[in-house]
């Protein structure tokens, strides 16, 4: 059963770091080159539930934390979910998985089981497809008040 989505009105509380990891990228023998260095995509979680994967118009897939171009991430990889205070993710049956790693650990070497919600504590880090870092934080003042 998935979680309702609701629209959180006003100011938000998270957000989504999204860059690429070279250290994730050495691991996963991705096929695909390395993208050039840039600054990690800040994308702000304005709803209770959260869509990460890449992109496809001719499949209806809009992904709210759209991985692209990182071939290796499914076009419906994961869900991230929040109660309000805590964020889980969930594995939605991806090609590659989806890993977790606590911070201040090493890589992770095992994906999460698919259709199982991980909780996650402040610093972890989600990686999926051959380069994504995804860690979602409180927001910062600043990025409250941004427009997007």
């Amino acid at each position: 059963m998935t979680e309702p989505r609701i629209n959180v009105a006003g100011p938000f509380a998270f957000v989504a770091e999204v860059g690429v990891d070279d250290d994730w990228y050495s691991t996963q023998q991705s096929p695909d080159p390395l993208p050039d260095p840039a600054p990690e995509q800040v994308v702000p979680l304005r709803e209770s539930s959260v869509l990460v994967g890449r992109r496809s118009a001719s499949r209806n897939v809009y992904p709210d934390i759209d991985c692209e171009p990182d071939s290796g991430a499914s076009r419906r990889q994961a869900q991230l979910t929040t109660d309000g205070a805590r964020w889980w993710v969930e594995d939605l049956g991806s090609a590659n998985g989806t890993f977790v790693a606590t911070e201040g650990e090493d890589l992770p070497e095992d994906p999460i089981p698919v259709g199982v919600r991980r909780e996650l504590g402040p610093g972890d880090r989600v990686y999926v497809g051959g380069w994504t870092r995804i860690v979602v934080r409180p927001a910062t003042p600043p990025e409250q008040r941004s427009p997007r």
